[in-house]
């Protein structure tokens, strides 16, 4: 089996840039369509794909939430550093 090569595109990189910095200047928790309208995308499932690709790198935080509905959907954040201190 071949590894797989990551291939870095103009799409990818504005996503990478553009939401690491939004989300970092907000503090919540954010959903796929929230993220998307934070960067003027749309939640395409490239869209979907990057912000996988910034979890498993370490760049957002994937939580589970749940809905007010019922369900359980994902909600994505800064991740946080246990050595950061708690402004008093």
């Amino acid at each position: 089996m071949t590894p797989r090569t990551s291939r870095t595109t103009a799409y990818g990189e504005y996503v990478f840039s553009n939401l690491a910095s939004c989300v970092r200047s907000g503090a919540g928790l954010y959903n796929y369509g929230e993220l998307a309208a934070m960067v003027g995308l749309k939640p395409t499932h490239n869209f979907r794909k990057r912000v996988r690709q910034m979890v498993a790198e370490g760049l957002l935080k994937l939580t589970p939430a749940f809905t007010p509905r019922g369900g359980i959907e994902a909600r994505f954040q800064t991740p946080t550093n246990e050595t950061q201190e708690m402004p008093f």
